[in-house]
């Protein structure tokens, strides 16, 4: 009886981890058509000419 809920556990838990990477969708990729496809609070906008998505640099207070 130990034997069968360990081996119903174990199929259950290979099930699980198969759906799992089923569904897993791949990193976003980092092109664009406008600044709204980039990620702005980054700072990221869409450079047109090469259709992806860049992070300008700030000069900001540590700047030489």
């Amino acid at each position: 009886m130990v034997r069968r809920i360990a081996l119903l556990l174990a199929l259950v838990a290979a099930a699980t981890v198969g759906a799992c990477t089923l569904l897993d969708d791949d990193p976003p990729t980092n092109t664009c058509k406008s600044n709204s496809d980039c990620f702005r609070a980054q700072g990221e906008t869409c450079n047109q000419t090469t259709h992806t998505c860049e992070q300008i640099m700030d000069a900001g207070v540590d700047a030489p």
